[in-house]
């Protein structure tokens, strides 16, 4: 009976941190592919627009997801702003190089049709957000914002 609610509780409990996870990540994501879109289109180069793309996402993304986690106080702070950034760059670090091999490609397949490469490369940024949406979940949970352990989460 105990192991019944227990299982409860912990469903309960990641069910909540999901839905905040991803409103916070929706919030950061807007950002970003707004920022994305909208730079690459207007020239700059795909490692150009994936940094200013991250900056815009990256901030509100921590502080959402701090508080999602239950923060921890300044104690914790520094520790989880490291491990933030690792997750946050290695992502970035990522999305770069997904975009500008998919420029590559995107000049040689739609060569007279500059919307043609922005949607392609656009894509590549997206989807490889949308693929480290999950892996950062975990990393989140397991590695960044260790300090709801100690917290009930609200």
């Amino acid at each position: 009976m105990q192991q019944n609610v227990d299982e409860t509780r912990s469903k309960g409990r990641y069910g909540r941190l999901l839905r905040r996870f991803v409103a916070a990540s929706a919030v950061a994501t807007t950002a970003s592919q707004l920022v994305f879109l909208a730079s690459y289109a207007l020239g700059a180069l795909p490692v150009t627009s994936t940094v200013l793309a991250w900056l815009a996402g990256a901030i509100p993304n921590f502080l959402l997801n701090r508080r999602t986690w239950g923060g921890g106080g300044s104690a914790e702070l520094r520790g989880q702003l490291l491990r933030f950034a690792m997750v946050s760059v290695s992502t970035a670090l990522l999305a770069a190089l997904a975009t500008s091999n998919t420029e590559t490609l995107a000049l040689r397949l739609f060569p007279q049709s500059p919307p043609g490469q922005v949607i392609l490369v656009w894509g590549a940024f997206l989807g490889t957000y949308l693929v480290m949406f999950v892996v950062k979940f975990f990393l989140f949970d397991r590695v960044v914002f260790t300090a709801r352990r100690r917290e009930p989460v609200r």
